[in-house]
């Protein structure tokens, strides 16, 4: 006979209330995998908060009713479904706060994690209330590798519009091949509607914004930011003149929501 066994012998037919406790504030992300655990484990749920809800210290998100071996198991499985995910939702949020409005924050840092937790960290990212791509418009994205591959920012434009030019153009610039600037000169006279300014270096982002500005560009032509951006660069960045900024690390590696799973009360047996 295993422990848990012995140990639940002679209160195998009773069941008890249980809850999941917050012990921190935050958004609460994680709940589709709460639910398709719950049903693994055919734990009845009382009740849940929506996926995206602010939560408070203290507060309650979900309550269910199972017996002894379901809610060890449950305790187990359900923290584990909800911390890492809220966590990221909460950095999202916080973002976005400190961000306030003319600025959108993104993070599409969940497509460098692990496939079989993706689809989840996308969906706190989301729940944050931030994008989890640098548009909501069809758009052809241009890294590095393409332009390194095509030989110039201009080439890479240049083909993609040719391929599909009702699409935004977002090309990626580092200033290897050419100069920043004169690379934001090419992607703009070649078609691309966003110009990512993607090396970490504050200095390349007012360059490009003072070149599109001197051009009369800047209207039309958004910029975007990224390269370890951290939580105290928002507001200068902003500042600067970017319309979007690309947030990876500081949102992806924020650390886990804390919750506790408590047994109420014995309600049968």
């Amino acid at each position: 006979m295993e422990l848990r066994e012995y140990l639940f012998s002679d209160i195998r037919n009773s069941k008890w209330d249980f809850r999941i406790i917050s012990k921190q504030e935050g958004i609460f992300s994680g709940v589709n995998k709460l639910k398709e655990l719950a049903d693994k484990l055919q734990v009845e749920i009382v009740n849940i908060l929506s996926e995206g809800e602010e939560i408070q210290s203290g507060d309650c998100v979900f309550s269910g009713t199972g017996n002894a071996e379901q809610i060890i198991q449950a305790e187990e499985m359900f923290l584990g479904a909800i911390g890492k995910t809220s966590g990221v939702a909460t950095a999202a949020h916080k973002f976005k706060e400190k961000a306030g409005k003319g600025i959108n924050i993104v993070c599409g840092g969940w497509k460098k994690i692990p496939g079989e937790v993706r689809k989840d960290i996308r969906q706190s990212i989301a729940s944050g209330g931030i994008g989890i791509r640098i548009t909501n418009k069809p758009f052809i994205y241009l890294d590095k590798n393409y332009v390194r591959l095509l030989g110039s920012v201009k080439e890479a434009v240049e083909k993609a519009r040719k391929y599909d030019d009702t699409r935004i153009v977002v090309v990626q610039l580092r200033g290897e091949i050419e100069p920043i600037t004169y690379e934001a000169v090419q992607a703009v006279n070649a078609g691309s509607g966003i110009l990512m300014v993607d090396t970490g270096n504050i200095s390349d982002l007012k360059s490009v914004v003072n070149l599109l500005k001197e051009h009369g560009w800047y209207k039309n032509v958004k910029i975007a930011y990224a390269g370890g951006v951290a939580f105290k660069d928002i507001q200068v960045i902003k500042s600067f003149g970017a319309h979007i900024v690309d947030v990876g690390r500081a949102i992806i590696d924020a650390p886990m929501l804390d919750f506790s799973l408590d047994v109420v009360k014995n309600i049968k047996g």
